[in-house]
């Protein structure tokens, strides 16, 4: 007896066909996989450089206020000289390798919860890494109350991670100085030039290239208006 035609024209898959088919299921689910997992690693990359990038611009503005903000010393007042060499720093040893003298700028904020003035003590330190690596860190720790009838602890940022180096450098007018102190010039530097150099991200690497900002004073102790108007008037 004959089957019915519609039993005759059914046809299963053999198992050669089944083993083709499930041969490239996987190379495409290997191919979506490597694609994948490719477009979440230029994902990452790309959120990891925008935000190193993002925390570099941060601390160059606020760099770039505190000397932008940098004030005329007084001995009657509260902002005291730009001295790399003043020993008697609050914080010197405390933090790291300082960076720079004591800056005293107007950059504080003053509101209803503050009792200081806008007047506040910038000092920048590099301290070495916590992860036991060969980088650094760069701290700023600002003092606001700058009177002697009260001690207050003093805020302490962390700006930037990874460095190998910061500098800082001022302009006499001429060339560019490491050291400075307006108790001996009795100015201010025209320009002070600030530098850090980002950390090798391995070892057997170089460190990355400087990045520099440079920030104009545009303030005159009496003696540095003194000089200008002498030397326009030569």
């Amino acid at each position: 007896m004959r089957p019915p035609p519609s039993i005759r024209s059914a046809r299963a898959f053999t198992l050669l066909e089944m083993l083709i088919a499930a041969a490239v299921g996987a190379i495409v689910l290997l191919v979506i996989n490597g694609t994948f997992f490719g477009a979440l690693r230029l994902s990452n990359t790309t959120n990891a450089a925008i935000t190193a990038d993002l925390e570099l611009q941060r601390a160059l503005d606020i760099v770039r206020r505190d000397l932008a903000g940098l004030m005329l010393p007084s001995t009657r007042g509260l902002a005291g000289p730009l001295q790399t060499t003043l020993a008697g720093s609050l914080h010197q040893g405390t933090y790291g390798d300082q960076v720079g003298p004591d800056i005293y700028t107007n950059t504080g904020p003053i509101d209803s919860w503050n009792p200081f003035s806008e007047v506040q003590m910038v000092d920048y330190f590099l301290t070495p890494a916590n992860d036991g690596s060969n980088r650094k860190n760069l701290v700023r720790v600002v003092t606001r109350n700058l009177l002697p009838v009260q001690t207050t602890s003093p805020d302490v940022q962390t700006l930037l991670t990874g460095l190998a180096d910061v500098s800082l450098d001022f302009h006499d007018g001429t060339d560019w100085t490491d050291s400075w102190d307006s108790t001996v010039t009795g100015t201010l530097p025209t320009a002070i030039r600030f530098q850090i150099v980002p950390a090798a991200t391995q070892s057997n690497q170089p460190a990355g290239a400087p990045i520099t900002l440079v920030v104009p004073v545009l303030i005159a102790t009496p003696a540095g208006a003194a000089q200008a108007g002498s030397g326009g008037t030569g």
